[in-house]
């Protein structure tokens, strides 16, 4: 399960574990703690609802009613500013956006042709090819929950620190594009430095 930010590419969180309700409950807390400063938030997932369930607990409001007219007909709503979008494909192969829960009526809501999760995808794809564990279980260091989990944290790290992406700009990494850093990481500094722990937890 992962979280990227859309623009930086910064891979915020990768949770490894049984795809069950208290691994969507902390995975979704750290995501939204990174994000809930922002003001304006898109939330775009890749059709599964328990992400927004989890959500619903920690980013709705009660409106009051001088917020809404009758007509609005909605006193529980998302955040001003946060609007939450699952991409579904059908069995056609044709995708539909479907918006959750009901929208903040002071928030705009995005076009549908806005709505893509391609850098995750695009992200996922990469996480195959440069990590076998990722994919199978025969690795010796990711037969269980922990040794998988271990895994994709070093390929989280390698993503924001190490790696430059061509969409941000010549030699340029998600930590250099959300300013935490001012230059790529090396593997040698990554791997030797326990400064990184706080970024793995």
């Amino acid at each position: 399960m992962t979280f990227i930010e859309r623009k930086s590419r910064y891979w915020i969180e990768a949770k490894a574990g049984f795809k069950n309700t208290k691994l969507f409950a902390k995975a979704t807390k750290t995501a939204w703690q990174w994000s809930k400063a922002s003001q304006y938030i898109r939330w775009f997932t890749d059709g599964e609802r328990r992400y927004a369930q989890q959500l619903w607990q920690m980013a709705s409001v009660r409106l009051k009613s001088t917020e809404v007219s009758r007509e609005y007909g909605h006193r529980k709503v998302w955040r001003h500013g946060l609007e939450v979008a699952i991409k579904i494909k059908s069995s056609q192969g044709n995708r539909r956006v479907e918006w959750l829960k009901p929208e903040h009526p002071y928030t705009a809501i995005s076009d549908k042709s806005d709505v893509h999760a391609n850098h995750n995808e695009a992200n996922n794809s990469a996480l195959r090819r440069r990590c076998s564990a990722y994919r199978r279980r025969q690795n010796l260091y990711a037969k269980n929950t922990e040794g998988l989990q271990r895994a994709v944290t070093v390929q989280r790290l390698v993503h924001n620190w190490v790696r430059p992406h061509v969409g941000l700009g010549k030699n340029k990494t998600p930590a250099m594009a959300i300013r935490l850093f001012h230059r790529p990481v090396s593997m040698l500094e990554l791997l030797s430095s326990s400064g990184f722990h706080c970024l793995t937890n």
